[in-house]
């Protein structure tokens, strides 16, 4: 049998995606007291893998103890340690003890999806070809995926729409805000009257007559009506949600490396405390990528209680909570952003692209999924 030892984090997804790469019959999880390890052996499980677990102390002495009847129990099976995750003093006795017998030990390095193998050293690092689901993920870190959301493409005429409105984007700033509100203010019946004040914004009649072609909503004389509660919230943003769905679908047809996605995924954490609405999440190189879609009009002061910090704060939240140490995250918005905002992403690491850039936003996908 091909037998991977490991020591379970909570931040750390090379455990699974490695025991599917090298094909391991069972993997031996040490963790602690504290750690919730029925996720990661859930997911090995119905991948076929065998999970065995077993609960361990910081005290070197009763690891190498441990690691003494392990080592007896699979005399006869092919045992490597999994040095990628796990607290540093852990890791480190556990790979003293097996290079020390001349047994194999590896680590998948978390930002580039590689394996590199400890010992024996000569052996060619090899990038890890087994794909995790974004269902899989999310539950090695203990959370689930409540509904999965879109998963396929959106009509070629509101694909049509969505870029119309990108292209268009330095004159539309206000108007398609003007839209958000009438899109988030109608009724229980789904309308909305538009007094004077909507007549004065230079290009909301032509947005709304747009979103009128493609069957979102319907204009009667001062009254906008949308179709269904759907429509009224694609033009409440959603709009953009699909466009960067939209980008990825079709980005995902050539990039071998993005292997699941998914729109308007509901996710509980927390042990079901928590419910969380992911706007674009998609998986590449086994790495979960979070991408938040803001069509609403920041604005510009500089200081951390604003809409733009608040979105950045979640993702970070949501990044380290859902992605582990290996997440990543992005802001898609149509409106400029403060340079508060700006920076603030940058410190915490998150991709932002804004206002102008949206012409460009499928390169600057590539560089969000291409960055270490």
């Amino acid at each position: 049998m091909k037998v991977h030892l490991a020591i379970y984090d909570k931040k750390n997804a090379g455990i699974a995606s490695s025991a599917l790469h090298l094909q391991a019959d069972k993997v031996i999880l040490l963790h602690r007291k504290q750690h919730d390890v029925e996720g990661i052996k859930s997911v090995l499980n119905a991948r076929g893998v065998k999970c065995q677990s077993q609960m361990v102390s910081f005290d070197p002495k009763q690891i190498r103890n441990i690691l003494k009847h392990i080592l007896k129990d699979n005399a006869d099976n092919d045992l490597v340690f999994n040095a990628s995750s796990g607290y540093r003093m852990m890791v480190l006795v556990t790979l003293e003890y097996f290079t020390s017998k001349s047994m194999k030990a590896f680590v998948v390095d978390k930002f580039t999806n590689e394996l590199h193998w400890l010992h024996p050293s000569e052996k060619e690092s090899v990038n890890i070809e087994s794909k995790l689901k974004i269902s899989e993920y999310i539950k090695l870190f203990s959370s689930q995926v409540l509904t999965h959301g879109q998963t396929i493409q959106e009509p070629t005429n509101r694909q049509t729409l969505t870029h119309w409105l990108i292209e268009n984007i330095e004159h539309f700033g206000s108007s398609l805000a003007a839209m958000n509100h009438i899109a988030m203010r109608a009724d229980v019946s789904l309308q909305f009257h538009m007094d004077r004040k909507y007549s004065k914004k230079p290009h909301l009649r032509e947005i709304l007559l747009k979103f009128e072609e493609v069957g979102i909503l319907r204009i009667k004389h001062q009254n906008v009506v949308f179709k269904d509660e759907e429509s009224r919230f694609y033009a409440n943003g959603g709009w953009l949600e699909n466009h960067v769905f939209s980008l990825l679908f079709e980005m995902k047809k050539t990039r071998e490396a993005i292997s699941d996605l998914a729109k308007g995924m509901e996710i509980s954490r927390a042990k079901g405390t928590v419910k969380n609405e992911i706007d674009v999440v998609t998986m590449a190189n086994n790495r979960l990528h979070l991408i938040e879609c803001k069509t609403r009009k920041f604005t510009n002061h500089n200081h951390a209680n604003t809409p733009g910090a608040a979105a950045i704060y979640r993702l970070d939240t949501l990044k380290d909570s859902l992605g582990g140490n290996s997440g990543k995250a992005m802001l898609v918005s149509y409106q400029k952003l403060s340079r508060y905002t700006e920076q603030r992403a940058k410190d915490l690491g998150i991709y932002c692209c804004s206002h102008q850039q949206l012409k460009q936003l499928k390169e600057h996908l590539y560089k969000f999924i291409d960055s270490k």
